[in-house]
């Protein structure tokens, strides 16, 4: 005799959660950090300049002065371009009439979801090798000069003058406490820690070189490590996010978005910035804003965008490892 189950009555109702999930990292400290500005074009500039090299000759007595030096003979500006970022979405009229599970609306999910990517794709742009790029009308858009290229990675810009140029780098993997104090000291010795805090921007593996520093020397197990811990806490940290050096205190932020290609999800696991946040900064020439399009029967449509570059004050007052 046939009965009904549940495995052939099609009318059962499926037990879908109220919960979507998104597992990618979304932290992005350097747009965070930087200091913010308002852009009047699509190109802008900041300038730097140096001191003569320290001298101590001494005058003689009664010696007039008969030459002079121009103090502003190595001024010099820094440019770069804006880029603008956009997400599109759309969503059709019977969608979002439907009662879809784990959204109120699917048009407010798409624009919270345009937002949070855009984000990404700023800090991604922003992380990245890429050279600034004049939009040439065919094809060709803005693009801004990303961190890595203004310290020098695939080459020196010709328009960062020498003295300007950044000087503390290593690109030696795996990284040690050796050469990781080789880069501050290098940093120090250009500019004597002018900001006195710097911010580390670590990819994953330099990240967890830096935390194995407390490592005891010599040691290749993960046990041997030298660690202070109160007994009553019962737990055992072996994470370092904070390094206080002789040449200066860095705190240390891991992230999947550097010098990363545009479209891929391949990351640099060794790369990193090393940052002072006082000579970074974002310009906006737009501010990141949702538009929603006329609807011409199909369903609501629209777009998030935003227009900025990234500028620097300096190269010379930052460092990076690769």
């Amino acid at each position: 005799m046939a009965k009904s189950a549940s495995y052939n009555v099609s009318g059962n109702r499926e037990d879908l959660g109220d919960i979507i999930t998104i597992l990618e990292p979304e932290s992005t400290p350097l747009t965070s950090m930087a200091n913010k500005a308002t852009a009047s074009g699509t190109f802008f500039e900041v300038q730097v300049d140096d001191l003569s090299t320290a001298s101590f000759d001494g005058v003689n007595e009664g010696e007039d002065v008969t030459s002079f030096d121009n103090k502003a003979a190595n001024r010099a500006r820094i440019g770069n371009y804006v880029q603008k970022f956009r997400r599109t979405y759309a969503v059709s009229d019977i969608q979002e009439l439907v009662d879809t599970a784990g959204v109120a609306s699917e048009f407010a999910n798409a624009e919270s979801k345009a937002v949070r990517e855009i984000k990404r794709d700023m800090e991604a742009a922003f992380c990245s090798s890429q050279d600034r790029q004049a939009d040439s009308g065919a094809g060709a858009p803005y693009k801004t000069r990303g961190m890595f290229k203004f310290l020098g990675v695939g080459g020196h810009p010709s328009d960062i003058p020498a003295f300007a140029r950044n000087v503390a780098n290593d690109t030696t993997s795996p990284q040690t406490e050796t050469t990781f104090n080789s880069v501050l000291q290098e940093l120090y010795e250009a500019n004597g820690m002018p900001g006195g805090q710097l911010t580390l921007i670590a990819g994953p593996t330099l990240k967890k070189e830096i935390s194995d520093f407390a490592r005891q020397e010599g040691s290749t197990t993960a046990l041997s490590f030298q660690v202070t811990q109160p007994a009553e806490s019962k737990k055992i940290t072996l994470s370092v996010n904070f390094y206080e050096g002789d040449f200066g205190n860095v705190a240390i932020i891991p992230s999947t978005l550097l010098l990363r290609t545009s479209g891929s999800a391949t990351i640099d696991p060794d790369a990193g910035l090393l940052i002072d946040p006082d000579y970074v900064a974002i310009h906006t020439l737009k501010a990141e804003s949702n538009s929603e399009l006329e609807n011409q029967g199909g369903g609501r449509r629209g777009f998030c965008d935003v227009i900025a570059g990234l500028a620097v004050h300096s190269p010379k007052a930052h460092g990076y490892f690769n």
